[in-house]
C-alpha cells in the first residue's frame, strides 16, 4: 500500500526515489522489513555487516528494523579471545605427584630397533619402544602402565649411557593419563614438559622430573602440575626415599636386544 507522501508525489508527476520504490515493493502494511539473523562470522567478530546496512538504510529516511531473531553481538574479538584463554585461578596452584615406574620383564620391554645396522651399540636414529608398570608414591600400589617411544640422540661416552628424545604417557588406572615429551638421559636426571592428559588430568600443564634409581628399569617421576582440580590424597603423598624402594627388576633387556 502506498504511503500518503508517495501518493502525492505520483499525483504531482514527480519521480519516486529509488529507495521509496523499493520500499513499495518490499513492504505491505508497514515500511519495516524483517531481516534474518546475522551470520555467524558477524556475531563472533563483533559489529556485523547487517547492523551497518541497517544504519545506512535508516539514514536515507527508510526505517529498517531487524527481527527479534537477529542477535547482534557487540563484544569485541579481543574480549572473546581473552575469555577463551583466561586462567582459572582455582586450578592454577601447582600440585606435586610422584609415580614409580618399574620394568619387571613381563612385556619384553624395552626393545632396540636398529637404524644403523653396522653397529650393535645404540646409534643416532635408533628407536626404543617401551612399556613399564606404574606404581603410586609408596612403590607398592599398582596403578597402571607407561608407554613411550625414545629416539637415540647421542651416546654419552663418559658414563656409557645415552640421550634420548622421548614421547611418553603414564596411564594411572581410572584416574586417566598424563603425557609428556622431552629429553631422557639414562645416565642422569631428566626434565620433560607435560603436554596434556585425560580424566582428572584433563587440561594439565607443567613439567616432570625423571630420576633414575636403576635406570632405565627403575625410575621415579615427580610431576609438577597446574590447570587441574585438586588431586586425590592418594596421589599426593610424599614419596618414599629412593633407597627405600626394594623392588627387584630384571637385567636390562635393551642390552640383550642390542646384541641380536
Amino acid at each position: 500500500m502506498a504511503t500518503a507522501s508517495s501518493a502525492q508525489a505520483l499525483g504531482s508527476g514527480q519521480g519516486v526515489p529509488a529507495v521509496s520504490r523499493q520500499s513499495l515493493q518490499n513492504s505491505h502494511s508497514s515500511p519495516s522489513v524483517s531481516l534474518p539473523a546475522a551470520p555467524l562470522k558477524s556475531q563472533f567478530f563483533g559489529v556485523s555487516h547487517v547492523s551497518r546496512s541497517l544504519r545506512r538504510s535508516s539514514s536515507s529516511g527508510f526505517e529498517v528494523r531487524p527481527s527479534s531473531s537477529a542477535v547482534i553481538i557487540s563484544a569485541s574479538f579481543f574480549e572473546k579471545l581473552g575469555k577463551l584463554f583466561s586462567k582459572d585461578e582455582k586450578n592454577d596452584e601447582e600440585q606435586v605427584m610422584a609415580l614409580f615406574e618399574f620394568n619387571e620383564g613381563d612385556k619384553g620391554s624395552p626393545f632396540l630397533v636398529k637404524n644403523n645396522k653396522t653397529s650393535q651399540a645404540p646409534c643416532i636414529g635408533d628407536i626404543v619402544p617401551y612399556s613399564n608398570k606404574v606404581y603410586d608414591c609408596t612403590g607398592k600400589k599398582y596403578l597402571g602402565r607407561s608407554a613411550g617411544l625414545c629416539v637415540v640422540v647421542e651416546h654419552h661416552f663418559p658414563s656409557g649411557g645415552d640421550l634420548f628424545e622421548t614421547t611418553m604417557s603414564h596411564y594411572v588406572g581410572d584416574y586417566g593419563h598424563l603425557s609428556c615429551q622431552g629429553p631422557y638421559m639414562s645416565y642422569a636426571d631428566s626434565e620433560m614438559a607435560v603436554t596434556g592428559g585425560t580424566g582428572i588430568f584433563a587440561g594439565a600443564r607443567g613439567w616432570v622430573k625423571c630420576q633414575n634409581i636403576a635406570g632405565p628399569l627403575k625410575l621415579i617421576y615427580t610431576y609438577h602440575l597446574k590447570g587441574i582440580a585438586k588431586l586425590p590424597a592418594e596421589l599426593c603423598q610424599r614419596p618414599v626415599p629412593l633407597e627405600g624402594v626394594k623392588k627387584e627388576v630384571k637385567q636390562p633387556v635393551l642390552a640383550q636386544a642390542s646384541k641380536s
